[in-house]
């Protein structure tokens, strides 16, 4: 299990639930080499499991997580997050949680 630091949220309307903006450095923390990669994404407390995207943009700001608002909504409007990649057989699993 592979986790970034506490990370800021920002809100981009133009992102739909399926996709996830970080700085690549924090991707590095998740151990991400490529530019983009598909997971399964749960949000803390909720069961339903997304297939989405995560992108890593050098735009994007270090210690900040880029989400759209329906993404926004399932953190339950926290203003800072962690995200959680667990290795599993096929597409791993990234939990974003509240902190």
């Amino acid at each position: 299990m592979k986790q970034t630091g506490d990370l800021k949220v920002l809100t981009d309307q133009r992102l739909s639930e399926k996709e996830i903006i970080i700085n690549p450095n924090d991707g590095f923390d998740l151990s991400l080499m490529m530019t983009e990669a598909d997971v399964a994404l749960y949000f803390e407390d909720n069961p339903e499991q997304i297939f989405a995207k995560i992108i890593q943009k050098n735009e994007c700001t270090l210690g900040t997580v880029e989400l759209g608002q329906k993404s926004i909504n399932k953190t339950n409007g926290n203003g800072k997050v962690r995200l959680i990649m667990t290795e599993q057989e096929g597409t791993s699993k990234l939990t974003i949680t509240s902190v």
